[in-house]
């Protein structure tokens, strides 16, 4: 067991502070977990994730004791918190960006380098409608990998970015 554990705890069980210091545990910023391991050790008297948990669990003075040292310490948990959301934006930039870079270099490339992308994904969409028609089961497999190429060459390159689908909710 990790410090992590004890987070996904404290997020699914308490509100307010509480919760905020289980966020810091979870997440993957070395100086907001330690805050967040301090805040919990200090709480419960030990340094071990597996016995802190533990304490967590069957004494609500130690929980009581985490929400007043987090309430103390709010500013600082909410600056790790602050770290923790801008790393996690700064590589979602930057995953945007680099396919941005790729669709440029793609369509500013010379000659038939230029048509190859598209040449392959329609090629793709094609032998994906021949298989369905032709093939008397077709798998879903099969037909996913012939339209991975014209899905992604249209836009859909990280179904992340859109949440269009009901299972992608955010909580």
């Amino acid at each position: 067991m990790n410090w992590s554990d004890v987070g996904g705890f404290l997020k699914e069980n308490k509100t307010g502070v509480a919760s905020l210091v289980g966020s810091l545990l979870t997440g993957n910023v070395v100086g907001a977990v330690s805050a967040g391991a301090s805040m919990v050790a200090q709480a419960t008297g030990t340094t071990d994730p597996d016995q802190a948990l533990a304490e967590l669990k069957k004494n609500h003075d130690a929980m009581l004791r985490l929400e007043e040292i987090a309430a103390a310490r709010e500013a600082e948990v909410n600056r790790h918190l602050e770290s923790v959301m801008a790393l996690e934006l700064q590589d979602k930039q930057r995953s945007h960006s680099e396919t941005q870079q790729t669709i440029r270099n793609g369509d500013n490339a010379e000659g038939a380098v230029k048509y190859v992308r598209p040449l392959h994904a329609t090629a793709s969409l094609f032998a994906g409608i021949a298989y369905v028609f032709v093939t008397d089961s077709p798998e879903l497999a099969i037909i996913g990998a012939f339209l991975t190429l014209p899905t992604t060459y249209a836009g859909l390159r990280e179904i992340g970015k859109r949440n269009v689908l009901a299972f992608n909710k955010k909580s």
